[in-house]
């Protein structure tokens, strides 16, 4: 087209007549724009396919986990308490390991209570187990009489320790005299409880249970120093209570009746049963007559031993002297024997 063109003339501006300009920029934006539209469907599409991939490796990974806890679950019992812990028995590298967990199991199922509850919370009551055993591993401070006082009046107040029943003695030598006693013997034998019973009562009547207990403790530590005395002596022995049971004796007074060692303990064998009718109605009648005196502790006289089968006729004559043992409060404790054989001219 010529320029200035005719209408640019009739307005008298000839001189800025020229030719407008492409529009290169909206050619350019369409195409950009059609572009941009091709590159965003690709890209929506690219998108929408690796969001399906995404969805479907997280449905893949949910379903393994679950599996995975479920597998864990019956396997391991995560999703259970302790009992649902497998059956199967535990094993350790270590035996002395082993040895230690299988005792504090044993301690828990002692306690009888929850396992996920074995420690006392501040402020929660507890049994008197859990008690002997806290006093017993961390007593109190003071001497150590009191600390001793203090773990066996906890180990007596958890059922530990108890008195020993010597009703049970008695009926016991009832028993053996109305099998094997004329009446004429156990008349004899009862006058002789029959005189100390007033004296045991007035002394007993005021014990406590724990002075019981104590009365046994102190028992025990004179079984242990008998140990040595018995071993090292020669001369046939034995203790018993003073309701008869046998409590410790040597291999010579075992020999000397005829009777494995070990039946010379825990009240086993009674000293009555080991003698003759006679040597056990004197016995009885001499222990009696000293029993809660004082100023009396000692007797010596003579007795006939024999073997416990009732149908054993053998005696053996012997020297027999025998000691009282009383406990803080005059009462017989131990009463022991030496048995000297003598030969029948």
């Amino acid at each position: 087209m010529c320029r200035p063109c005719q209408r640019c003339i009739k307005r008298n501006i000839g001189h800025l007549c020229h030719d407008e300009p492409k529009n290169t920029s909206s050619s350019s934006q369409a195409s950009s724009n059609s572009n941009n539209g091709r590159s965003s469907g690709s890209q929506m599409q690219e998108a929408h396919r690796a969001s399906q991939h995404q969805q479907q490796q997280l449905s893949q990974f949910q379903s393994t986990n679950q599996q995975m806890q479920g597998s864990m679950g019956n396997t391991y019992g995560f999703n259970n308490q302790l009992a649902a812990l497998p059956a199967t028995p535990l094993t350790f590298a270590s035996e002395h390991m082993g040895n230690e967990y299988t005792v504090i199991s044993d301690f828990l199922e002692s306690l009888g209570g929850d396992r996920q509850n074995v420690f006392p919370e501040p402020g929660m009551l507890i049994n008197t187990t859990e008690k002997f055993f806290l006093t017993a591993a961390n007593p109190s401070d003071g001497s150590n009489e009191d600390r001793l006082t203090q773990v066996i009046n906890a180990k007596f107040e958890a059922g530990f320790l108890k008195p020993y029943n010597y009703v049970n003695g008695y009926s016991r030598l009832q028993k053996y005299m109305d099998s094997y006693m004329s009446n004429i013997s156990r008349q004899r034998i009862l006058n002789v409880i029959g005189t100390f019973r007033p004296a045991f009562r007035s002394v007993a009547q005021s014990l406590t249970d724990i002075d019981l207990v104590l009365v046994e403790e102190a028992f025990e530590r004179l079984l242990l120093d008998y140990d040595r005395v018995f071993s090292s002596m020669g001369i046939p022995a034995c203790l018993w209570r003073r309701t008869g049971e046998i409590y410790k004796g040597n291999k010579e007074f075992a020999a000397l009746v005829n009777v494995p060692l070990e039946m010379l303990r825990e009240g086993r064998l009674c000293i009555y049963e080991l003698m003759a009718e006679e040597s056990a109605v004197n016995y009885w009648e001499k222990y009696g007559n000293i029993a809660f005196d004082a100023g009396q502790k000692a007797v010596l006289t003579s007795c006939l031993l024999k073997n416990p089968d009732p149908d054993s006729q053998n005696v053996i004559s012997c020297c027999f002297s025998f000691t009282i043992r009383r406990d803080k409060y005059n009462i017989p404790t131990v009463v022991v024997g030496n048995f000297l054989p003598v030969a029948l001219g």
